[in-house]
């Protein structure tokens, strides 16, 4: 056991060795990438486009001009089409490459908030540090994994927090104060104008700018006089901004649009001042609860713990490393920084009071328009702005219950939070990967089954085929599948989800005729019923299915995909070869059985029996063959078609063993094959074989 320990101190030295002459903030800016590349992109080859990236996909790539894009994004922010007009050249369409660049963007804004932070408190470098490494990977935001759609907020974020660098750089120096005090006015109108998560906080800086003068003026009457007197060009752009948000932008919409997420809690207060003032007070106090506390408990849930899983024990081992490094960092970056002075900043109740502050600005701009940050799928963009004061808190008060003299143990309780939360990301990271190979495999399915649709088709599916993404983002998608460079803003294709957008509800089935009119921002759709194609996907169950009439009574099948039978229309599905954008959908997979299913199901709905009975041939030759009994049909009436008798009656007997209660689905296609197929010997005695088999005549 000595051996061990000594061992593993010598180990220790060693990197102290080789860390000590590189200790600074150079050295500091390198671990934080090294953190944030852990927690968010190791699985970065497997990350893909989910949610509201398909709306950055899309306009890229129907190649829409900016002024369409202006007016995509006129309803709420259009100044966020900058975003994609810039980034769209210079990084591409590759998810990797989005997520990569996005990752240098959020790790550039920490940075920024760092440098400003040890300006305003240098003498606690040990705590900005670790503020720093907390946000890189702080577990309650994951839109590093929805990057496309997220540039916004962290290009935003880089923005507001270099501006404050630059603010408080023109009040510390005077040399080119001119200069800083110029880039950050434009920075922070334009980060106010392309999203407005960091305008709260805006007015942050007079409290800020207090807190440096007070420290360098003891009178705070002087203090506060020059505060506010370097806060006026800040304090003229937030106006400026709430002129164009409340006043201009409606007043540029287009006809029949109203401008998004205006704030809704002032005439609500109007009208009850006093309840509504109760449930907003409620509501902060639970978003901010939640951002200070509550968060760092979700990197370890009881019943989520499996030491069977692979990526469980990857994501404790690869925290573990990284924050080990970080520790032992922090530590001889602290040791090199100390001086025989007081460690202690003054005023620390103001300190907590700006963290405090802080928060509550941050979540102002969505508290305003009525939402929360710990309510939706979605919701944790809503704690960009928080963070920035939450996290501040949560380190300072558990450096000050430690005291300066315990400063060891306070950075292992860092490491251990900064350990978890590198876990949490990795954790999540994997259910992004998972979710972007179905995503993949359903519409390279879909396109096999599918080459091509006729103009007006949509898909209408009776829920959402995979995670992270809802109807329009998955109509996007298929725009970007059938039509991609078409730069109409009339959208050629659709898909919906039918039970949430078509169905109807009081005779609980699809209308037989209808007319589509479906407008998004300002995207329109025009169809009808007659271009429905049903589309449902179980991967857990079996392949893609384009819901042809010959699959009712397929065993398995729940209630709202049996009610999507009656929107099957013939002539949708067009046999041409249509290029797949595999920039966007990856490479065409290695092919498996469902690669030729969807190929045989298309060549049966063409009669093309040749063809069907090929692909059995071939995904039989490879050892291939279908988890799902219904999977077996195009096979079945191609060999009956062909004559191969026999052969029919092995794949009948065999999608009847593979899945339970076949008799029916089977039945009622054998007696259609039956009366379609020419009269022989060999086939009435495989009629007598299937009849003992299914005992057709006796089914109800």
């Amino acid at each position: 056991m000595s051996k061990f320990k000594s061992t593993i101190h010598n180990f220790y030295l060693h990197i102290i060795q080789w860390i000590n002459p590189v200790v600074g903030f150079p050295f500091y800016a390198a671990i934080l990438l090294l953190v944030m590349f852990a927690a968010h992109k190791l699985l970065v080859a497997n990350l893909g486009f989910y949610y509201d990236d398909w709306e950055g996909v899309l306009l890229q790539k129907q190649q829409f001009s900016f002024p369409q894009i202006w007016s995509y994004f006129l309803i709420d922010r259009p100044f966020s089409s900058i975003i994609h007009f810039l980034f769209n050249p210079l990084i591409g369409t590759k998810p990797i490459n989005w997520h990569l660049v996005g990752l240098l963007v959020n790790w550039a804004a920490v940075l920024f908030i760092v440098k400003s932070f040890l300006r305003i408190w240098p003498k606690n470098l040990l705590e900005i540090g670790w503020i720093g490494l907390l946000l890189g990977v702080y577990p309650g935001i994951t839109r590093q994994f929805v990057i496309r759609t997220s540039m916004v907020h962290y290009i935003s974020f880089l923005l507001f927090s270099a501006s404050i660098w630059l603010m408080i750089k023109a009040v510390q120096e005077l040399k080119h104060r001119w200069i800083y005090l110029i880039i950050s006015l434009f920075l922070a109108m334009l980060q106010m104008l392309i999203i407005e998560y960091f305008t709260g906080l805006e007015l942050m800086r007079l409290l800020i700018l207090f807190y440096i003068f007070k420290r360098e003026h003891t009178i705070t009457s002087t203090a506060i006089k020059k505060a506010f007197l370097n806060w006026l060009p800040y304090l003229l752009v937030f106006i400026l901004f709430l002129i164009f948000r409340m006043s201009v932008l409606p007043l540029i919409q287009q006809e029949g649009m109203t401008v998004k997420n205006m704030p809704s809690i002032l005439s609500a207060f109007q009208q009850n001042p006093l309840v509504v003032l109760v449930q907003q007070v409620e509501i902060i106090l639970q978003d901010l609860v939640y951002a200070v506390m509550y968060v760092w408990s979700k990197t370890i849930i009881p019943e989520e713990v499996d030491i069977h899983a692979k990526t469980t024990i990857f994501s404790w081992l690869v925290g573990f490393l990284v924050a080990g490094v970080s520790l032992i960092f922090m530590q001889q970056w602290h040791n090199k920084k100390k001086s025989a002075e007081s460690e202690t900043e003054p005023y620390p109740v103001l300190i907590l009071s700006l963290c405090l502050i802080a928060m509550l600005l941050g979540g102002l701009p969505i508290w305003a328009v009525g939402r929360q940050a710990i309510k939706g799928l979605w919701s944790s963009r809503f704690l960009f702005g928080i963070v920035l004061g939450a996290v501040p808190f949560f380190v300072l008060i558990t450096s000050w219950l430690f005291g300066k003299k315990r400063n060891a143990g306070f950075s292992i309780i860092m490491a251990l939070f900064l350990m978890a939360s590198v876990s949490l990301q990795i954790r999540t990271a994997r259910t992004y990967t998972l979710t972007w190979q179905y995503a993949k495999d359903y519409f390279w399915q879909l396109k096999w089954r599918a080459p091509a649709l006729a103009e007006g088709t949509f898909i209408l599916s009776p829920y959402t085929p995979f995670q992270y993404s809802s109807d329009y983002q998955i109509a996007y998608a298929t725009n970007v599948l059938y039509a991609t460079g078409y730069s109409s803003e009339e959208m050629k294709y659709w898909w919906f989800d039918g039970p949430d957008d078509i169905i109807d509800f009081t005779k609980n089935k699809y209308p037989e005729q209808m007319d589509i009119n479906h407008q998004f921002r300002n995207l329109s759709f025009n169809s009808s019923m007659e271009f429905a194609l049903p589309v449902i996907y179980r991967p857990g169950r079996g392949c893609l299915q384009v819901l042809d009439n010959v699959y009712k009574n397929e065993p398995l099948l729940l209630v709202v995909e049996n009610q999507l039978f009656e929107t099957f229309k013939t002539g949708l599905i067009l046999n041409e070869e249509q290029s797949v954008p595999i920039d966007i959908f990856g490479e065409e997979p290695e092919p498996k059985w469902c690669y030729y299913f969807q190929l045989a199901d298309l060549a049966r709905s063409e009669e093309r029996w040749g063809d069907v009975a090929s692909y059995w041939k071939i995904a039989e030759n490879e050892d291939m063959k279908p988890n799902y009994g219904p999977e077996y049909l195009p096979f079945i009436e191609a060999f009956a078609h062909l004559k191969e008798w026999d052969q029919t009656y092995t794949l009948i007997e065999k999608a009847y063993f593979t899945t339970e209660k076949m008799e029916i689905f089977l039945c009622t296609n054998w007696e259609r094959i039956f009366a379609d197929t020419e009269y022989s010997s060999d086939k009435e005695k495989v009629n007598d074989q299937v009849q003992n088999l299914l005992k057709c005549n006796v089914l109800p």
